[in-house]
């Protein structure tokens, strides 16, 4: 049986979610339908394109966003009103090649959002991360309001517009849009003596009545604060309101119907609080949230009468050719700029266990961060547990990919008290567990996990949060409270993002308005090679991960020695397997690997020449008839190397034939060169490919992959 094209699926689909109130006959003037479309968190994702990989994004982008809410308007034609909550000006590539090396030009952001007709948009707090004149620029360039009533210049004049009423069906509809109060912390450098971020409650509570004074039938408040959470910083010390307090807004605020919420990166399909119905459409444009009002008329008035609400996801989507068209040349000086190699090096570095054990890939960033600032110490956080290096060419991308924040670099001097504190409050990360095993806390934010180079310290997990190291040494030596150390770190951290209220009052004694990225950057230029020996100090530990004990280290130490590669031993022959027995023998994950590569140290990891030897030491231990041994593979076979790739894994098959393999799961990447290429690689196999889940869209089964053998 032949699957529909996926296109036309997603459009099916779309059609029946987004078809909820039909339009109603001329002769009903006392009822109207209201559809509301809202985004949030885009964060420059305008194209179904991903930077960091250069590879197209079947999942998000505000051009399929696009396609979404045009197909809102022909279901529902004159009654669609489309906002944002905010933060879109911050957050990839483009947006930094739009800010920074091309701000000459339209703005993307402004441009792809006109060809959308966005009716208003919140300001986010991202929104400030290039400084108010670019901000100012893009509103300038958009043809609908950025909406903060809780924004005001210093002066007590509302520095930007507090609501907005648009006509729909005969009804006014209101938006009332506000910022994140965080702001004053998180870009206290470009808002200090110029902007001030009130506390979003009472400024809504405010504009909200004013809307409603000035008409508005319907209300629909779009906030850039999460619904609930803690706040990352400490609300005390700084003297700021909550960040996230969306929830209170629609308990404690009258007048509201609908209630978009921003800012946690998190997604609501349809709640209610209080009467307010509340939604929240996945960030990087991953979904649209639909909402669909019932209006009906009476006392001269119209009233809300029923709502519901639901997500569409942008996966499946055609991207809007409008939206393509007016990012184009944005988008090509933007590949042309992640795309640039700027270094080379010989060997593999990966963060994927960056938050577990020490990472050269990190300590590049520390060490450059230490250096620039003359600093004993320096912190960061592994923001992304996805970038990686070589072997092989350095892009801007993969730089990007480690660091993707706008953060500038400072360093203060601390005592160590302070650092000590620091360190036990980063570690809030992990959760207790009795045999201290790392098990991360879903309420933490990874980036609010630092690292900090220039000491000695170790983590117990199984001690409750601020009792945690083991031991804090400099060069050996105990660190005393009393003693005072140079430490680098971002503008986000000194300033008091996440939380961090022990750094408050520290003495700054280093400023720069360098992007930390751009230094990373202009590091890999300059060096050209890097090598892990440039950077990596192994300094800190997780007690129980990676042979880390509770023993204070002499000082940090330099790489060791690379580890013996295992190897299967045949045993004796009394030692032979005399039962019947049958022996598992199983790889996974090969991903076209035929070739070794060298590891951080080096040392030349894998290849198929290697594996083909472990699997022949596996099977010379298991001595027929008394056993026997059966080969199996997990999937992911094919992709993932040049040498692989270009031949659509033609040699990989070869391979595993000449091993002999009895079978292989179907691997999801198995489907990156589509069918035709999956049914040749599988004629080319003497062993099953196996997918018992695998079935039609409509749940038959597929009969050339099969479920057993």
């Amino acid at each position: 049986m032949r699957s529909r094209p996926p296109i036309l699926l997603a459009a099916t689909f779309a059609a029946a979610i987004l078809a909820g109130c039909a339009s109603l006959p001329a002769g009903a003037p006392a009822t109207a339908d209201v559809v509301i479309a809202a985004t949030t968190d885009v964060h420059g994702r305008l194209r179904a394109w991903d930077y960091y990989a250069n590879a197209a994004d079947p999942a998000r982008g505000l051009t399929r966003a696009a396609t979404i809410v045009d197909s809102l308007r022909t279901a529902h034609p004159g009654q669609v009103v489309l906002v944002d909550a905010g933060d879109l000006l911050q957050g990839n590539p483009m947006t930094y090649v739009a800010a920074r090396l091309a701000a000459d030009q339209p703005h993307p952001v402004a441009a792809a959002m006109n060809v959308m007709r966005y009716d208003a948009a919140a300001v986010g707090n991202h929104e400030f991360n290039y400084g108010l004149p670019l901000l100012e620029k893009a509103i300038g360039e958009a043809n609908f309001p950025f909406l903060a009533a809780n924004a005001y210049r210093v002066d007590g004049t509302r520095a930007y517009r507090a609501w907005h009423i648009v006509e729909r069906q005969g009804a006014r509809v209101a938006i009332v849009g506000a910022t994140n109060p965080g702001s004053m912390i998180w870009d206290r450098d470009n808002l200090s003596g110029r902007l001030v971020i009130r506390d979003i409650v009472p400024e809504v509570r405010t504009a909200v009545a004013e809307a409603r004074a000035a008409g508005a039938d319907v209300v629909v408040t779009v906030l850039h604060s999460g619904l609930d959470s803690p706040s990352s910083y400490d609300t005390v010390t700084t003297g700021l309101p909550s960040e996230n307090v969306s929830a209170r807004v629609a308990r404690e605020i009258p007048g509201i119907d609908v209630l978009v919420v921003g800012h946690s990166h998190q997604e609501v399909a349809d709640t209610t609080i209080n009467g307010v119905l509340v939604i929240q459409p996945k960030n990087w444009a991953t979904s649209v949230s639909v909402a669909h009002l019932a209006l009906v008329r009476s006392g001269g008035r119209w009233h809300v009468s029923a709502k519901r609400a639901g997500l569409v996801q942008a996966h499946g989507h055609a991207e809007h050719q409008g939206v393509v068209a007016a990012t184009a040349a944005m988008h090509d000086r933007t590949v042309a700029y992640v795309t640039a190699p700027i270094g080379t090096t010989a060997m593999q570095w990966r963060s994927d266990s960056a938050r577990l054990i020490d990472t050269p890939i990190v300590d590049f960033t520390l060490e450059v961060m230490r250096r620039a600032a003359n600093a004993e110490l320096a912190s960061t956080a592994a923001f992304s547990t996805d970038a990686s290096f070589g072997p092989g060419p350095i892009t801007v991308a993969q730089v990007a990919a480690l660091y993707p924040y706008e953060n500038t670099l400072r360093a203060i001097r601390i005592t160590g008290r302070q650092l000590r504190d620091y360190l036990e409050f980063s570690s809030r990360y992990y959760r207790q567990t009795p045999d201290g095993r790392p098990d991360p806390d879903p309420g933490v934010p990874g980036y609010n996990f630092d690292i900090v180079a220039g000491v000695e310290y170790a983590y117990d997990l199984s001690k409750p949060a601020g009792q945690r190291l083991t031991h804090l040494t400099r060069n050996g030596r105990p660190v005393a409270d009393g003693e005072t150390f140079t430490f680098a770190l971002n503008n986000y951290r000194q300033t008091g993002g996440g939380g961090y209220a022990m750094l408050s009052g520290a003495p700054v004694v280093y400023e720069s308005t360098d992007g930390i990225r751009e230094m990373l950057i202009e590091e890999v230029r300059n060096r050209g090679t890097l090598r892990p020996e440039m950077y990596f100090v192994r300094n800190w530990g997780i007690v129980g991960v990676g042979g880390v004990s509770s023993k204070p280290w002499p000082a940090a130490t330099p790489l060791p020695p690379a580890p013996a590669v295992p190897v299967v031993k045949d045993p004796a022959p009394a030692q032979r397997i005399t039962a019947r027995t049958l022996r598992i023998i199983s790889t996974n994950d090969f991903h076209g690997a035929l070739e070794p590569i060298p590891d951080l140290r080096g040392y030349l990891r894998g290849g198929a020449a290697a594996v083909a030897g472990v699997i022949d030491e596996a099977r010379r231990a298991c001595v027929p008839p008394a056993c026997q041994s059966l080969l199996l593979d997990g999937g992911d076979m094919f992709t993932g190397t040049p040498i692989s790739n270009f031949a659509h894994g033609r040699p990989v098959v070869d391979v595993y034939n000449t091993l002999d393999y009895a079978a292989a799961a179907l691997g999801n990447h198995e489907f990156d060169w589509g069918q035709d290429t999956l049914r040749a690689r599988m004629r080319q196999a003497r062993h099953a490919f196996l997918g018992a889940n695998v079935r039609y869209e409509d749940g038959t089964d597929v009969p050339w992959i099969r479920n057993d053998t």
